[in-house]
C-alpha cells in the first residue's frame, strides 16, 4: 500500500476540521460494525467519502483514528459528569439513599457494549505495543479524574468514605462497570446486573464515616 507522494493541498480550517470529524465518525461505524479496530483505512474513506489524500492530511493511521475518537468519547464523558457534580442532581429527601448514589453512577457511566467490545479489541494490542498500553492508561486516567469527584460527593451525602484511597475506589467503580457491561450479552437484565455490581462495589469499598 502506498502512500500519496505528496500532500493533499491545505484546507481551510473549518473544513478540515469538518472532514476530521467525518473520517472519525466513518471509522467509529465500521469499528462498531465490525467489533474491531482492524480496518482498512480504504473502508475509512469510502464511507466518509473522501480521498486517501485527505485521510493522511488528518491522521497517520487507523490507530489515530481510534484515539482520537477516545479522546472524542472521553470528552463527551467529562463533560457529563461535570454536569452531575455540579448539579447534585438530589432530593433532601433522597441525600442519604444508596439508590440514589447508584442510579446517579450509573447516569454517569451509561451502558455502551458496543464501545467497550471495540476498546477491549484495541486494548488486546496493549501487551505486544507499550505505546498503545500508555495511551490507554493515560485515557483511563483521565476519566478516573472526572469521575472521581463526582463519587465522593455522592459518598459524603451517604456519610460513607473508601476503605482505601479514592484513586483505587473510583478505579475499581469502573472496572467493575466495564465487566459487567462486557458480561452483558450473557444476561437477561444487564442493567439490573450494572446496578447490583456498582451497588456491591460501594457497600465492599467503603464503610460508614
Amino acid at each position: 500500500m502506498n502512500h500519496p507522494t505528496t500532500p493533499a493541498p491545505a484546507r481551510p480550517p473549518r473544513q478540515r476540521k469538518a472532514t476530521r470529524a467525518q473520517l472519525i465518525a466513518a471509522a467509529a461505524d465500521l469499528f462498531a460494525e465490525h467489533g474491531t479496530t482492524n480496518v482498512s483505512i480504504g473502508a475509512i474513506c469510502e464511507r466518509a467519502g473522501f480521498t486517501r489524500g485527505a485521510f493522511y492530511s488528518n491522521f497517520k493511521t487507523v490507530d489515530d483514528v481510534f484515539f482520537a475518537l477516545y479522546e472524542q468519547r472521553n470528552a463527551e464523558a467529562q463533560q457529563r459528569l461535570e454536569a452531575l457534580t455540579a448539579d447534585a442532581p438530589f432530593s433532601e429527601e433522597a441525600r442519604c439513599s444508596l439508590e440514589s448514589v447508584v442510579a446517579t453512577i450509573l447516569r454517569a457511566l451509561p451502558m455502551d457494549p458496543q464501545w467497550v467490545a471495540i476498546r477491549t479489541s484495541f486494548a488486546g494490542q496493549a501487551q505486544h505495543r507499550p505505546e498503545v498500553a500508555a495511551a490507554l492508561r493515560e485515557h483511563a486516567e483521565q476519566l478516573r479524574r472526572h469521575l472521581q469527584p463526582l463519587l465522593l460527593h455522592v459518598l459524603e451525602l451517604t456519610g460513607r468514605r473508601p476503605l482505601d484511597s479514592v484513586e483505587d475506589f473510583t478505579r475499581a467503580v469502573i472496572t467493575a462497570h466495564v465487566g459487567a457491561i462486557t458480561q452483558s450479552p450473557l444476561h437477561d437484565d444487564p442493567e439490573a446486573v450494572r446496578e447490583a455490581v456498582v451497588r456491591g462495589i460501594i457497600l465492599g469499598l467503603t464503610t460508614e464515616q
